[in-house]
C-alpha cells in the first residue's frame, strides 16, 4: 500500500512539474476519440525543443472493494524536421485484480493487451520518405477499420514486432504490414510466426470509399525444417492466395472487403471476411449434407455513427461463424499470445455495441453498452469458439467432416456489459467516475461484477474496452 502511495504522489507530482513547464498542453487518442474521428485527448507533456517527456499515470480506487487500478509509465516523442518521428513508452500494470481480468489471466496466461508480463514497452519509428510513402518499424500493434469492434485487426492484443509501409496516391491508400507474433498455448516454449496484411483502400468520392484486405499467418518453423520468413510473402503487390497455391502452401489466407458511406453526420461501415467458403461442398450428392459446413467460415460487420459538436453515437452489429480465424494446423491460428488478433471473443458470436458520448463545456459522458451472445465449448468439446485448436476437430459424429454448423452452437451464452463514466479535466489531470457492469449467463453457471470507480489518469486507458 505505501509502495502504491508513493508511487502515485510520485507521478503527480512530475505530471504536474511537466505541465507547468509546458508552453503546449496537447491531448492524446482515448479508444472514443479515436472512434469518433477526433483529435482531442488528454496528454500533459513537457517540450524541449524537438523532445516530449510525458510521465503517465492511471489510478483507481473500487469503491465496492479493494480491487483497485494502478497503471504508470512513461511516454517519450521526438522528430526531425516532420520527416523522421520516433515514439516510445513503457508501462507498468501495477495492480488489476477485477474478477473477470483474473480469471482471463488464470485461463489464457495473459495479460489483456500487455502480454505474458506486467510491463508493456511500445516503440515506434517512422519515417515521411517523401509525398507519397511512409515507412513504420515497431513494437506495438495496429487497428483496420471504422468501428469499436474490427473483424481484420484489433488494437486490442498485445505488442508485437511490425514493419508498416504506407503508399498515399490522393484517392488510393494502399498498406503492407509485416508482423511477428507468437503461438503461446505453452507459455514456457513460445513458438514464433508471421503475419503480412495487404490493405488496399480507394475513395470513389467525399460520399464513399471501399476498401480490400488480405492476410496470411505462417509458422516459422514446422516439423520437417525451419522456413522462417517467407520472402514470397513480400511481393507488395500480388495476392497471397496465389502465392499459397503456387508454393502448396497451407498456410491460413484470409480475405475481406470494407466499405465506407459519408452522408452529412453519418457515417455507414461494414466489413465482411472470408476465411474459408467451401462452395463446391453444398454441390455435392451427399445424402448426409445437411448445411453448415464447417469449412463455411466468415464473419461481416455492419455500423453507424454520428458525430457532432454536442454528442456522438455508435451502433454496431458483429457476427462471426463457428471456427473462423481457426485453421488446421492451430499454430497458424489468428492469434497472438494467447489473444485473438480480431474480435476478443474469438468465434461463434452474435454482438451489438451501443456508445454515446455526451459533451458539456469541460466534462464528457461516456456510454457504452455490449450485448453479446455466444457459443461457447465445454471440456473434450469444440463447436468453433476456441480459435486456438484445429477447425479439423470440430464436433461431429466421429465422421472425418462437420455438418450442421451454426453461430451459437455449444454452451449458449449471454455476455452483457454496461460502462458509464464521467470525466471532468482538470488542470494536471483527468478526474472520472467510472461504473462498470459485467454479466455473464449459461445453462451452466451465471456471474456477475460490478465496479465502481473514482480516479485519476493523465493518458489513456480503458481497462473495460480491452476485453469485449
Amino acid at each position: 500500500m505505501i509502495k502504491r502511495i508513493s508511487i502515485i504522489v510520485l507521478f503527480c507530482s512530475l505530471s504536474y512539474y511537466t505541465y507547468s513547464q509546458s508552453k503546449n498542453h496537447i491531448r492524446n487518442v482515448d479508444y472514443m476519440h479515436y472512434i469518433f474521428n477526433e483529435d482531442i485527448s488528454y496528454e500533459r507533456h513537457l517540450s524541449y525543443s524537438n523532445l516530449i517527456f510525458q510521465p503517465r499515470i492511471f489510478a483507481a480506487k473500487n469503491i465496492f472493494s479493494n480491487n483497485d487500478l494502478l497503471y504508470y509509465g512513461v511516454h517519450f516523442k521526438t522528430t526531425s524536421n516532420n520527416k523522421i518521428n520516433f515514439y516510445c513508452s513503457y508501462d507498468i500494470a501495477e495492480k488489476n485484480d477485477l474478477s473477470y481480468i483474473i480469471n482471463i489471466k488464470d485461463s489464457l496466461a495473459i495479460i489483456p493487451s500487455f502480454g505474458l508480463e506486467k510491463n508493456r514497452l511500445t516503440y515506434n519509428l517512422e519515417w515521411n520518405i517523401n509525398k507519397i510513402f511512409t515507412t513504420q518499424l515497431g513494437l506495438g500493434n495496429q487497428f483496420i477499420g471504422e468501428g469499436y469492434h474490427s473483424l481484420f485487426l484489433s488494437s486490442k492484443n498485445s505488442p508485437y514486432n511490425f514493419l508498416k509501409i504506407k503508399t498515399d496516391l490522393g484517392r488510393i491508400k494502399y498498406y503492407n504490414l509485416y508482423s511477428e507474433i507468437f503461438d503461446a498455448r505453452n507459455i514456457f516454449d513460445l513458438k514464433k510466426k508471421f503475419l503480412a496484411i495487404h490493405y488496399l483502400s480507394f475513395k470513389f468520392n467525399k460520399f464513399f470509399d471501399f476498401g480490400v484486405f488480405e492476410s496470411v499467418v505462417w509458422q516459422a518453423d514446422n516439423l520437417s525444417y525451419n522456413r522462417g520468413f517467407d520472402i514470397s510473402y513480400l511481393n507488395p503487390i500480388i495476392f497471397y492466395r496465389p502465392v499459397e497455391f503456387s508454393k502448396n502452401s497451407p498456410d491460413n489466407v484470409m480475405m475481406g472487403l470494407a466499405s465506407n458511406i459519408h452522408i452529412k453526420n453519418f457515417h455507414i461501415y461494414n466489413q465482411l471476411l472470408i476465411d474459408d467458403l467451401n462452395i463446391s461442398r453444398q454441390k455435392d450428392a451427399d445424402s448426409e449434407y445437411e448445411g453448415g459446413f464447417f469449412q463455411n467460415k466468415f464473419a461481416y460487420q455492419i455500423g453507424i455513427k454520428k458525430n457532432n459538436k454536442k454528442n456522438n453515437i455508435l451502433l454496431e452489429y458483429n457476427h462471426i461463424q463457428p471456427y473462423t480465424y481457426a485453421h488446421k494446423e492451430p499454430m497458424q491460428s489468428y492469434t497472438h499470445l494467447n489473444q485473438s488478433l480480431a474480435h476478443p471473443f474469438g468465434a461463434n458470436l452474435k454482438e451489438f455495441v451501443f456508445l454515446f458520448r455526451y459533451k458539456f463545456k469541460e466534462p464528457y459522458l461516456d456510454f457504452k453498452l455490449t450485448s453479446t451472445r455466444i457459443g461457447l465449448d465445454s471440456a473434450d468439446t469444440h463447436y468453433g469458439q476456441n480459435i486456438f485448436l484445429s477447425d479439423f476437430l470440430a464436433q461431429g459424429d466421429n465422421s472425418l467432416y462437420s455438418y450442421g454448423n451454426y453461430n451459437g452452437q455449444g454452451v449458449f451464452t449471454t455476455v452483457n456489459t454496461l460502462n458509464i463514466e464521467f470525466v471532468y479535466p482538470i488542470k494536471y489531470f483527468d478526474f472520472f467516475i467510472n461504473s462498470y457492469y459485467h454479466y455473464q449467463s449459461s445453462d451452466i453457471k451465471t456471474s456477475e461484477f460490478p465496479y465502481l470507480f473514482i480516479g485519476i489518469r493523465n493518458f489513456p486507458l480503458s481497462t473495460f474496452s480491452l476485453t469485449n
